[in-house]
């Protein structure tokens, strides 16, 4: 009998008869495989997944429960909408409700009360899905928006200060 460690035929002769009944199945078996060769379950890492890139981005979770008191426009274009769209995997409906969230506490919070057309907001959404693009990292907006990194970070390190 092939130990924990070992593919052994009957195991990987389990994988091929799923995989020969069709995709889903195949998939399922491919799991259960992955499964039975790990031989710590604690040492086998899961697949990133939405969960692990949604934690990767809890710091655009922070920023749109804050708001700001500038670079709106740019963080919505960079980071909310494709986070809440490509990561997040929300609808534009729920994205867009999100946004107008955001846009609200950012005014009430900061004072930062410009119009932003949802006409915008919704074209953005739609551009962002359909690209697929991922949200600017931090280094990303260090990097390329210095000035929109240093309202981020003030931010953030207030908000990490109230929690």
């Amino acid at each position: 009998m092939p130990d924990k460690g070992s593919a052994g035929p009957s195991r990987w002769g389990r994988v091929s008869r799923a995989c020969e009944r069709g995709l889903e199945e195949c998939v399922e078996a491919l799991k259960w495989f992955a499964r039975e060769m790990c031989g710590d379950p604690s040492q086998c890492e899961a697949p990133p997944g939405r969960a692990g890139l949604v934690r990767r981005y809890e710091w655009v979770e922070r920023i749109i429960r804050e708001g700001v008191p500038d670079g709106r426009s740019r963080l919505i274009l960079y980071v909310i909408s494709r986070y809440l769209v490509n990561v997040k995997g929300l609808g534009e409906e729920e994205a867009f409700a999100e946004i107008k969230a955001f846009i609200q506490r950012s005014c009430e919070r900061h004072g930062d009360c410009s119009k932003i057309y949802d006409s915008w907001i919704r074209n953005v959404l739609r551009h962002v899905k359909r690209g697929g693009w991922k949200p600017w990292s931090l280094d990303r907006m260090r990097r390329d928006d210095p000035e929109l990194y240093r309202i981020v970070e003030q931010i953030l390190g207030r908000a990490a200060g109230e929690a």
